[in-house]
C-alpha cells in the first residue's frame, strides 16, 4: 500500500463525496464523527451532515449544492 492511501480517511462510501470532503478538511474545515452520520464543520462553525452510504444518484450533485449555499451565504454575511 502506498503512503496516500494509508492516510486517507473514508469519510463516505461514495468516492466522489470523499473526494470533496478531503479537499474541505485541507483547506479548513473540520470533519466530526457522529452516531450515525458525519458532520462538516465550517470555519464560520456551520454545520452539514456528510451522507455515509449515499443511496440516491443525485447524492454528490446535492451535497455539492448544499456546500456551495453554505459557502455563499457566509461570504454574504461575513
Amino acid at each position: 500500500m502506498s503512503a496516500l492511501s494509508l492516510s486517507m480517511k473514508k469519510y463516505s462510501s461514495d468516492k466522489d463525496i470523499n473526494k470533496l470532503v478531503g479537499s474541505l478538511c485541507k483547506i479548513g474545515w473540520q470533519f466530526m464523527n457522529r452516531k450515525k452520520h458525519g458532520a462538516l464543520i465550517t470555519p464560520h462553525g456551520k454545520k452539514l451532515t456528510v451522507p455515509s452510504s449515499p443511496s440516491d444518484r443525485r447524492a454528490f450533485k446535492n451535497f455539492s449544492n448544499d456546500i456551495r449555499t453554505i459557502t455563499c451565504r457566509e461570504c454574504n454575511y461575513a
